[in-house]
């Protein structure tokens, strides 16, 4: 197979559309249907230019479309480093940006959990403010010697935030969580409480705060539009994947903390999906579980959170 067979093949597993192939071909190259089916065919061949346009569009590298098995690579949309305040801003616009492309309607969102999903922080608690200074504190060197009580959330934060909750809003949501999905949130207010950086009173909103946060979970779980799958052996990714009238359309795969790649290309999805297929399978929904089996799920978190409040009482008696 040539090179510029291996080009064609490789836009024609990327795209998604339902249109015809070659008026595809031809909107891509801005040509007539005509001079595009001739490139199809091979009896014409693709200008540099061209084939670069496909590999963009179908989101597909060139330097490895001689790879063997052109499955093993796709070409994806990475998010901004996230290292300064400013890169944080431009991070959730970015996630916005990627929400809204997937549409209004008839949209499922399935996530893999390993910590709290990001935006459920993304309201007016204290522990969105608290979040982003957990992760402001890890990517930004400038940031290790700033205080809790004195950071505050940017308007620009503050905005971007509150878009990505109402888009979420919009979806079917999945998530898959196991026994330890809140561990991390809980360790890092004991650490930071611990080492000085954050107070006391504070430590308590937060502790009430993810109280609330887990409740209001659970009573959207009586919705039809949100479900969590209790996984207790899966390690998990912070994957995610979106469908779109149960076609899957964008995968999220983890880069950094917080950073991800986007991919839409075909192959990629494909792998994502069965992923989460696979996983799903061997998870329970807690949506469709009797009352006896939620309530087990979430007494387990609630005495977790239980344990933390308990330690706080130490440091009132160290409270000079």
């Amino acid at each position: 197979m040539g090179k510029q067979d291996l080009i064609i093949n490789r836009f024609r597993e990327s795209v998604t559309d339902q249109t015809s192939f070659i008026q595809q071909v031809a909107n891509v190259l801005d040509i007539s249907y005509d001079a595009a089916y001739r490139r199809i065919q091979g009896k014409a061949k693709l200008t540099a230019d061209e084939a670069m346009e496909l590999a963009k569009t179908g989101q597909f590298s060139l330097d490895n479309i001689m790879v063997q098995d052109v499955k093993l690579s796709a070409l994806g949309e990475a998010t901004t480093h996230v290292n300064s305040i400013k890169s944080m801003e431009e991070y959730l616009v970015e996630t916005v940006k990627n929400l809204t492309q997937l549409g209004k309607d008839g949209v499922r969102f399935e996530y893999s959990a390993k910590d709290i999903p990001v935006y459920h922080h993304f309201d007016n608690s204290e522990l969105a403010r608290f979040k982003i200074y957990v992760w402001l504190q890890l990517m930004d060197p400038t940031f290790m010697e700033t205080k809790y009580e004195n950071f505050h959330l940017t308007m620009e934060m503050k905005s971007a935030m509150k878009e990505i909750a109402q888009l979420i809003e919009r979806f079917e949501v999945c998530e898959i969580w196991n026994d330890t999905t809140v561990t991390s949130s809980l360790k890092q207010i004991d650490y930071f409480l611990t080492a000085g950086m954050l107070r006391l009173e504070d430590a308590r909103i937060l502790c009430k705060d993810i109280k609330n946060l887990i409740a209001l979970k659970q009573k959207e779980l009586l919705t039809d539009r949100y479900d969590i799958h209790y996984h207790e052996l899966l390690i998990m990714t912070n994957n995610s994947i979106a469908y779109k009238h149960d076609k899957p359309v964008a995968g999220f795969v983890t880069m950094t903390m917080l950073g991800y790649i986007r991919f839409t290309a075909s192959n990629m999805l494909h792998r994502i999906e069965g992923y989460f297929k696979h996983q799903l399978k061997q998870a329970t929904s807690l949506s469709h579980s009797n009352s006896k089996e939620r309530a087990r799920f979430f007494n387990k978190i609630e005495q977790k959170i239980n344990a933390l409040e308990k330690s706080l009482e130490r440091y009132e008696v160290l409270d000079f």
